[in-house]
């Protein structure tokens, strides 16, 4: 693998993360989601084997919005929502740190999803409910025991229905997958600080790739 190459994974993995926790300020906010961009997360936690980060999210056209909340973080010009998300990414990319010293917890939630595909087959669609709900349970008995915890801030009236919470955990669940990404690629906290410039440019040749 070049070091571009790795690079360009590390960056996909980050578009990962970004669209995974953009779905949630979402949910939260407005009650509102892609359902593409949902999907293709969601999706991202079945990909145990697969020979690429670009093959783990399908294709990068699925990661557009990912990357453009990607550029949105690394070209310095954040709103008060750019922020959120920022720090929604910090905390999963620590959390993540957390699991790796956890063997026994990432063996708990890789046999908990080895069997999602059983009942993806029963009901027929990744995005029914009832699969959701059970991404949303194995984080909520493994992840959330880890510190910090996320804590999602939006509308009240949103964040308490019961299939937005399922949601809201399973894209969790699905940040911690890019996190984890992240790092089998090298990357590492202090290239956010030290080499924005390159991910910056990275991200930005791939968004007018697509």
């Amino acid at each position: 693998m070049t070091v571009h190459s790795q690079q360009c994974d590390r960056v996909l993995a980050l578009a990962g993360l970004m669209q995974s926790i953009s779905i949630v300020q979402q949910l939260a906010e407005t009650g509102q989601f892609n359902q593409a961009d949902f999907e293709t997360v969601l999706t991202s936690l079945l990909e145990v084997d697969a020979p690429s980060t670009e093959a783990v999210y399908g294709d990068i056209n699925h990661l557009k919005s990912g990357l453009q909340q990607l550029h949105n973080q690394l070209a310095k010009s954040k709103d008060k929502k750019d922020v959120q998300l920022l720090r929604y990414a910090i905390n999963l990319l620590h959390l993540e740190r957390q699991l790796a010293k956890r063997p026994e917890m990432v063996s708990l939630i890789s046999r908990e999803i080895e069997q999602i595909p059983q009942q993806i087959d029963y009901f027929g669609d990744i995005n029914n409910p009832q699969v959701i709900a059970r991404f949303a349970d194995i984080y909520h008995r493994t992840i959330s025991e880890l510190t910090p915890r996320i804590q999602v801030h939006g509308d009240p009236s949103f964040l308490q229905q019961a299939d937005n919470i399922n949601r809201i955990r399973a894209l969790l669940l699905a940040g911690i997958r890019a996190a984890i990404l992240w790092r089998q690629k090298g990357g590492k906290r202090w290239h956010f600080i030290f080499s924005s410039s390159t991910l910056l440019k990275i991200t930005d040749s791939l968004l007018q790739s697509l």
